[in-house]
């Protein structure tokens, strides 16, 4: 099952982060009411697209492996190709596996594990929380629930989500 390999590509992920990347490409934006996943692009890499992207609830005792009660989940048909959609929905190419039938509350911490579309089965991982996000403030939640305004977001260095030029 293609989760399955999501676990050893998140392990991926984070062995990438000790070799220099300190954050996936992964992030969450927009109001707390409708959020936004995004994937960061790197230059000059191949992950082409969200493929997957499962929402699960998180606590004290979830883990990247097991993070929780899955609440929603959709995979993309047939090449389907977005860096961006908003969680809930099922984008036009994409089949839902799980629908959403819950209101995200602002206080809990809920977890995302998308795959990519890459040869290399990238896949990145968060917590977030929706009282992160504020409509129209630009903030941006990315790593390990960490939140900054888009435009720092954007000025840090690609190395830090592991896109080296090399």
């Amino acid at each position: 099952m293609r989760w399955g390999r999501a676990a050893a590509a998140a392990g991926l992920v984070f062995l990438l982060t000790s070799c220099g990347a300190e954050f996936n490409p992964l992030y969450v934006e927009g109001a707390a009411a409708e959020p936004v996943i995004g994937w960061r692009d790197c230059p000059r890499a191949d992950s082409d697209g969200i493929d997957e992207v499962g929402l699960y609830t998180w606590d004290k005792s979830s883990t990247v492996d097991e993070p929780g009660e899955l609440l929603w989940r959709i995979k993309s048909d047939h090449g389907a190709l977005l860096h961006r959609l908003r969680l809930g929905s099922t984008p036009k190419g994409f089949t839902t596996l799980h629908a959403l039938t819950t209101t995200l509350e602002p206080g809990t911490t809920y977890a995302l594990r998308t795959n990519m579309k890459s040869e290399d089965l990238v896949s990145g991982f968060l917590t977030f929380r929706p009282g992160q996000l504020r409509a129209g403030s630009g903030r941006i939640v990315f790593g390990s629930g960490k939140a900054e305004s888009r435009k720092q977001y954007d000025a840090r260095d690609d190395e830090d989500f592991g896109c080296f030029n090399d």
